[in-house]
């Protein structure tokens, strides 16, 4: 969860690559329909434990694409401290995902990546995971293992990596409760970290905090640690994140343990957001049946990369939508005026897909889409954000 433009580092010949590559992918005519690309510019505070209490400048870009069975997210980080030191990271992440049925999925990643500590560190390592989710409406299990080698230092061998990780998810509307522990071997090194995080969203504002421990360690340290960030778009390009906490050594991607307190802007490489039409709806058979009567979905932007569905509904106590921009888990609308339901959610650009019910009952296809056959023998409604 750390924003890594205040801290971690890489070779300092990463950070020009990944801008110049997110910049590139970027571009209009080259950018995917869910592809986006940031550049974080800020300032930050760090203690790296050992050493002293510097100031630094930072330059994160990130690329990410998201498809619909596949993901990939490039990111560097650049700082230069004070003292006229640098410290850079960057990594490269690619997913391959499979659904067996709407609970279940199982993915499968690889994550290369080195960094950089001035002159006197340098790690590289290659690892890969493979995870097995259950989701629920309301929560999920995920049972994760992985392995790979680092490196640290040219001269060193490489060493292996192992670590395997149970994760239970509540959900509650916008709130977002994950509960986690994991057991990592790192050549020599073990521990083990036990901690719990919580996402939540209030209208634009989106605030993520990290409360965990370290045990049973033998060359890693031990301790509590904890972390939070907050981000609030300002327009369609441009966000403040700031940051700040403690977190541990992770000697499977050569980070060093540190305090740290940080803020920064972040700006949006992609052309704006422009106004969304949604579908017309195709009279056919839905699954559950046909909407009710004087359903209407409609599309409004908000922040980069956020869009607000405005659903008229008749009278009701709950109303809920799913779609592929959830992993099909309900989130419930917010009751604005008799009639009108909403909820701010992030979506990337690109087709999308969606259901609602209306007081716990069959899932339908909203007015104001398109309806297609869904990947489970249902029918869903489509919609574009451009």
């Amino acid at each position: 969860m750390r924003p890594r433009a205040a801290l971690s580092p890489a070779n300092h010949k990463l950070a020009p690559l990944l801008a110049v590559t997110a910049l590139l992918l970027s571009a209009p005519g080259v950018v995917r329909a869910q592809a986006k690309a940031t550049i974080d510019l800020g300032a930050s505070l760090v203690r790296y434990d050992g050493f002293l209490l510097s100031s630094a400048a930072a330059i994160t870009p990130t690329f990410e694409w998201y498809g619909r069975r596949a993901a990939l997210n490039a990111r560097g980080t650049f700082l230069r401290f004070e003292s006229g030191n640098r410290s850079v990271q960057g990594s490269v992440v690619g997913w391959l995902f499979a659904r067996p049925s709407k609970d279940w999925r199982i993915e499968t990643s690889a994550t290369a990546g080195g960094s950089s500590y001035a002159d006197f560190a340098s790690f590289w390592h290659l690892l890969g995971e493979f995870r097995v989710r259950r989701d629920t409406e309301r929560g999920g299990l995920w049972v994760a293992a992985t392995g790979g080698r680092t490196v640290f230092g040219s001269s060193q061998e490489a060493r292996p990596v192992f670590a395997a990780s149970v994760t239970a998810v509540q959900r509650r509307s916008a709130l977002v409760l994950m509960f986690s522990a994991g057991r990592a071997f790192v050549g020599d090194t073990q521990y083990s970290d036990i901690g719990m995080t919580a996402r939540g969203q209030y209208h634009r504002f989106v605030l993520e905090m990290l409360v965990a421990a370290r045990v049973w360690s033998l060359g890693a340290g031990e301790g509590v640690y904890g972390e939070a960030s907050g981000s609030l778009p300002l327009n369609k390009r441009w966000s403040v994140v700031m940051s700040g906490g403690r977190y541990p050594s992770d000697p499977m991607r050569g980070n060093i343990a540190g305090r740290y307190i940080s803020a920064a802007l972040r700006f949006r490489i992609q052309r704006p957001t422009r106004s969304i039409a949604p579908l017309p709806l195709r009279q056919s058979g839905a699954n559950g049946g046909d909407p009710p009567p004087s359903t209407l979905l409609t599309l409004t932007p908000q922040s980069p990369g956020y869009v607000k569905l405005v659903l008229q509904a008749p009278p009701a106590s709950l109303v809920e939508v799913a779609g592929d921009f959830t992993e099909w888990r309900p989130i419930s609308l917010g009751q604005t005026s008799e009639g009108r339901w909403e909820v701010v959610v992030p979506i990337t650009a690109g087709v999308h897909q969606i259901n609602m019910r209306i007081d716990g009952g069959p899932w339908t296809v909203p007015g104001g889409t398109t309806r297609l056959a869904g990947d489970f023998g249902d029918e869903v409604g489509t919609f574009v954000v451009p």
